[in-house]
């Protein structure tokens, strides 16, 4: 599918397209290789003197020593970033930039960025182990930075403090420099093909709550954010009483880092307003969980529409769908049930796309597939609001709490639907055949 199209959810992670948004702000504008790089390191067999003279003591002592050198200088990194551990640790942003060069302003303002970052966002213990040197840099950065200089990956472990109940496990690609006996840290990248931190990406503002925190480029968009997912936990809660949890969201400032955090292809999120993922990308339950903003979408949003956005969003993370690879209709269904029964809106507006398609075509044969929430299987905006109203069904026929018990079977069996369907006093084809009955009634309505 084109990568600027709306796509179904991988593993791992829950969308809410723009296309639903915009749904809604038409609708309510009516209403409202590991390679190390050293300095001749790629002519050990051909120095100034040919190999049949060196014999092979020589070239294996040579090459020993050039192995010591990299061996020492990986050490004294990893002993860098020990010290920078135990300074965030403490809290001394004195000692946490002595950790890093800053011999230049650039590097000097990355380092003190990112301390800020980590501090703000609540992160007291950031565990780094030195993976493996990746590729050098050029030769012109190593003049610039004047040393041995290296890139090199570094695996990370951390947790919003508060917030995240186990820690996020990623890779990302430090630069070092080697000054005598010491290595100091120049930069922190994402390494290839791997999520970025968010506090790689620049200046955070950060908003927190007893229960939500958002970090977003600009106060202003951390604001508007923050009113939201605060909302947001009023309305799960108001679904699900019994969830005591907290929420995070991310608003990366343009599509390069939206694209670093998620790590995705360009485009791929060019049309969706948020996404519900795992920090570090994995499937593991108890893994963080934050809500992505998209701003480019977000921003265009109007209240109610961004409303049910971040609580739809919120009900993902809320509930562990995030980690489930459960029928999609299930979820997003769920997650609309709460977003849109958080807003004031009649069915006429937030059902108009549906009850078009029964009056033109007929009531569907079945409940939506998981295709059918990809934008090159057909409409979108039409699986969600059909799955959404397939999960009202169930709340107006059996009751909310049956609703809610419904979906969280499904979370814990996601291959079992039939036993959630028998938890109703249904089965599956029964209640399809009672959902196509309600779809052509409400479009009977008019």
């Amino acid at each position: 599918m084109p990568d600027n199209q709306p796509r179904a959810p991988r593993d791992g992670e829950l969308a809410r397209s723009n296309r639903r948004s915009a749904i809604w702000s038409r609708a309510l504008a009516a209403l409202v290789v590991l390679v190390v790089v050293v300095s001749g390191f790629s002519r050990l067999s051909s120095g100034g003197v040919p190999n049949r003279l060196l014999g092979n003591n020589q070239s294996g002592s040579r090459q020993t020593d050039v192995g010591d050198r990299v061996g020492r200088r990986e050490a004294l990194a990893a002993q860098t970033l020990d010290r920078q551990a135990s300074a965030l640790a403490q809290g001394s942003q004195p000692n946490y930039l002595a950790a890093w060069d800053t011999s230049t302003m650039q590097a000097q303002q990355r380092a003190e960025t990112t301390y800020q970052n980590l501090r703000d966002l609540g992160i007291s213990s950031l565990d780094s182990r030195y993976v493996a040197a990746d590729v050098g840099v050029s030769l012109a950065e190593r003049q610039r930075l004047g040393g041995d200089a290296w890139k090199a990956d570094v695996e990370v472990s951390y947790a919003l403090d508060g917030y995240d109940s186990s820690p996020a496990r990623m890779t990302v690609s430090y630069t070092f420099v080697r000054r005598g006996d010491r290595v100091l840290i120049v930069d922190v990248q994402a390494a290839t093909g791997e999520r970025a931190p968010v506090w790689i990406l620049g200046p955070l503002s950060v908003r927190t709550s007893g229960r939500t925190l958002v970090a977003a480029a600009s106060a202003a968009e951390a604001r508007r954010v923050s009113q939201h997912l605060r909302q947001a936990v009023t309305d799960v809660q108001a679904v699900l009483p019994s969830w005591r949890g907290t929420l995070v969201a991310y608003v990366p400032e343009t599509a390069a880092q939206l694209k670093s955090v998620l790590a995705t292809a360009p485009g791929s999120y060019d049309d969706i307003a948020a996404v519900t993922t795992t920090v570090d990308g994995s499937d593991q339950q108890g893994a963080p969980v934050v809500v992505v903003v998209n701003a480019s979408v977000f921003d265009r949003l109007g209240p109610i529409g961004s409303h049910v956005v971040i609580s739809h969003e919120s009900t993902h993370a809320a509930t562990g769908a995030a980690v489930v690879g459960m029928p999609l209709w299930v979820a997003e269904g769920f997650a609309d049930y709460v977003g849109v029964g958080a807003v004031d809106v009649p069915v006429s507006v937030s059902a108009r796309v549906v009850t078009r398609d029964v009056r033109r075509a007929g009531s569907p044969r079945a409940l939506p597939s998981n295709d059918d929430f990809s934008a090159g299987q057909g409409d979108l905006e039409l699986a969600y609001e059909r799955a959404w109203l397939a999960n009202r069904l169930i709340a107006a026929e059996h009751g909310e709490r049956s609703l809610v018990r419904f979906y969280r079977s499904v979370v814990a069996r996601p291959a079992d639907l039939a036993g959630a369907f028998d938890h109703l006093g249904t089965t599956e084809e029964a209640f399809t055949a009672d959902w196509r009955r309600s779809l052509r009634t409400l479009a009977a309505r008019g």
